[in-house]
């Protein structure tokens, strides 16, 4: 099925689903979210947070699609009023921004209670999105399942120097945050070429950017793209790879390259694409991605590197998401919200006929035997 009738495929299913239900929106925003116990708590950078315009844009679309949405800043805030109020699980979907927190355990919160309180929502499950936190744990998995990644390796202390010299010497490499999203701290410092005297440069790495364990990966200069795939009924679809056209000098999304929005979006149609789609389909199918995520890869001498993957990716107006679907499919801008709340609820009707059919199928064994 190609990518217009599946999109329209989902919306039809939107267009007869009884949407009279509570629809909970739990959204982490600059200056509105309460940083609970922070003596106790690691919270995210506010550069990750919703600015009053990107959270103003969403909501407004969520409420053109829903009507009506209650908004809760912060995750302790949904728990506390969920534990508070008997609510009624079958009348409710969670929509869930949140992104509270750091490392691995980032963006769990909410899917583990969620699953817990047995309440529908939006997104993968606490341990599919904890993996997709930890960019060398899933590198690692997808090269041994045969997909093209950056080499990679990590930095802690000066013992594991040696290891890098040996893989990396004389290349350009890239350091990143091992669990925090691609953009964040990075500058042109974090390109550079590795030689005998790089271990102080790397230690000078691991302070500024705060941490105790660092990414490298070699780095690739070419195309990058980013691709979103959707899980419906069960079936995982890619849509059409949108190119980033970056304007610095470093070709990388930085953390100001991030906050300003300094780049502009196309659609590769170029032989590669299809050759991305089936990349990033076998990705999701392999970390059992639920309803949609984002897969970015850079490209070179016609091979997709996938180095990056949002579970909850951006879907603000100036996204590749929403080019994808304003500019290049002409479809309005609430219809990807509509879209990601067709394939979640059309993903737990595949889950319940799915278990009727092992009941009915064991129920049927059973007979015959006696």
């Amino acid at each position: 099925m190609d990518n217009n009738k599946i999109i329209f495929s989902i919306l039809d299913y939107y267009q007869n689903i009884n949407i009279d239900f509570d629809v909970y929106i739990i959204a982490d925003a600059q200056t509105k979210t309460c940083k609970y116990m922070p003596e106790r708590i690691i919270h995210a950078n506010e550069d990750e947070f919703f600015s009053r315009t990107e959270f103003a844009e969403i909501m407004s679309a969520i409420f053109n699609c829903f009507g009506f949405a209650k908004v809760f800043y912060s995750e302790i805030e949904f728990i506390q009023y969920t534990l508070a109020h008997n609510i009624d699980k079958s009348e409710c979907i969670v929509y869930n921004f949140s992104r509270d927190g750091r490392v691995n355990g980032k963006k769990s919160l909410i899917p583990a209670f969620c699953d817990l309180m047995d309440i529908r929502y939006t997104g993968s499950d606490a341990f599919v999105i904890s993996l997709l936190r930890n960019k060398y744990i899933y590198t690692k998995f997808l090269e041994q399942n045969g997909i093209s990644v950056p080499k990679s390796l990590l930095y802690r202390t000066t013992s594991d120097f040696s290891l890098l010299l040996s893989e990396f010497k004389n290349q350009y490499v890239i350091v990143k945050n091992k669990c925090e999203s691609a953009s964040i701290g990075m500058t042109h410092e974090n390109i550079f070429e590795l030689k005998n005297d790089s271990v102080q440069y790397l230690d000078k790495l691991l302070t500024i950017m705060h941490t105790n364990s660092v990414l490298v990966q070699e780095y690739i200069d070419g195309i990058e793209c980013e691709i979103f795939v959707l899980q419906y009924k069960g079936n995982y679809y890619a849509l059409d790879p949108v190119q980033i056209l970056f304007k610095n000098e470093m070709n990388i999304i930085d953390t100001d390259t991030s906050n300003s929005y300094n780049y502009d979006f196309r659609v590769i149609n170029s032989p590669v694409k299809s050759l991305i789609q089936e990349t990033a389909k076998k990705i999701a199918e392999l970390l059992e991605i639920k309803d949609y995520a984002r897969f970015d890869f850079r490209i070179k001498n016609g091979i997709p590197y996938l180095f990056d993957i949002a579970g909850t990716p951006y879907t603000i107006y100036h996204s590749s998401i929403a080019y994808l679907f304003t500019q290049y499919y002409h479809i309005a801008y609430e219809a990807i919200y509509k879209i990601i709340v067709a394939c979640m609820l059309s993903n737990y009707d595949f889950k319940i006929k799915h278990k009727m059919c092992i009941v009915n199928q064991i129920t049927s064994d059973l007979e015959k035997r006696t």
